[in-house]
């Protein structure tokens, strides 16, 4: 039984000469840093034996060099899983990012000692489902004629992306729930001040929006708020032989060739709602060809 256990970063295993491949008891490609986990499950549970990890290849977005500090006892961020079993992992870990395939052969042939004897006990590890939040500073915009629903968009965002601060999570938001030019902007307290003046305005520049930490674990979010309709201003679009835009009120106002650069263009100016729909109705229309019907098509799928 090998030794090694080899971690690929965004190449194929095929891509890798078989002889190395038959050396290492799992090959695996890693796409994100979330692998780890994965690896180090496997090697509680199956690969008991191994006690060298070989991370090879192009670290395009930097999830090669989570994975390594991982596998070397960092409790880092990748990880889904007590950071124990990482601390007490006892693998050697080989970083060949960046490096020949010639330099991974060299590697294996001098580290692949076969065996069966245990380098750590075999153990049944949980992976806990990810809960986390991915902060962004930039301005967002949020867009419901419903304030109750825009109120309730605004606080999963903050869920999402909100920055942390010791007794807040805040961001600055862009709230509109209408379009004649009445604005504000002003900080506002999502759950204990709202609606923060909209009720007689149609958008706030919210600098920040914010809800207290205290308050997270008692909010649930209403996932009906997103299966609802929001009509766009920008107006509607129908898609035949090209992509036509027509206004609120019927009257058409440009055809554009039916192309990805232009649907694309399109739903860069409208809101999320609206650019959501474009896609799929493109989708659609690719994959269906002649069977397509702009909204009729919808009708035979079912959400699973």
């Amino acid at each position: 039984m090998s030794n090694l256990i080899l971690i690929l970063l965004w190449i194929a295993p095929e891509k890798i000469d078989k002889h190395i491949r038959e050396k290492a008891a799992m090959v695996g490609v890693a796409y994100s840093a979330d692998v780890v986990n994965h690896v180090v499950k496997a090697l509680y549970e199956t690969y008991t034996q191994v006690d060298t990890v070989i991370v090879f290849g192009p670290d395009f977005t930097g999830a090669g060099e989570l994975i390594i500090s991982a596998l070397r006892g960092d409790c880092n961020d990748a990880l889904r899983i007590p950071c124990e079993y990482v601390k007490n992992l006892g693998v050697t870990t080989v970083d060949l990012r960046w490096r020949s395939e010639k330099e991974l052969r060299d590697v294996v042939d001098a580290l692949y000692k076969p065996g069966d004897t245990p380098v750590r006990p075999r153990a049944e590890i949980p992976i806990m489902t990810p809960n986390k939040r991915h902060p962004y500073r930039g301005l967002h915009v949020l867009y419901d004629t419903d304030l109750e629903s825009l109120r309730i968009k605004a606080i999963d965002y903050l869920l999402t992306y909100g920055i942390e601060t010791k007794d807040v999570l805040y961001s600055v938001l862009f709230l509109q729930r209408g379009i004649s030019g009445n604005y504000l902007a002003q900080p506002c307290d999502l759950l204990n001040g709202w609606p923060c003046g909209l009720d007689g305005a149609d958008a706030l520049l919210a600098a920040p929006a914010y809800i207290e930490k205290a308050s997270v674990n008692r909010i649930t979010i209403d996932l009906s708020v997103y299966k609802r309709d929001v009509y766009d201003p920008h107006g509607n679009f129908v898609i035949l032989d090209k992509l036509y835009h027509y206004s609120p009120r019927g009257v058409l106002l440009r055809e554009l060739e039916l192309t990805e650069e232009n649907v694309r263009r399109e739903a860069q100016k409208v809101l999320p709602d609206h650019a959501f729909y474009l896609g799929g109705e493109f989708a659609a229309k690719r994959l269906l060809k002649g069977g397509y019907r702009q909204d009729a098509w919808k009708s035979g799928i079912k959400d699973s």
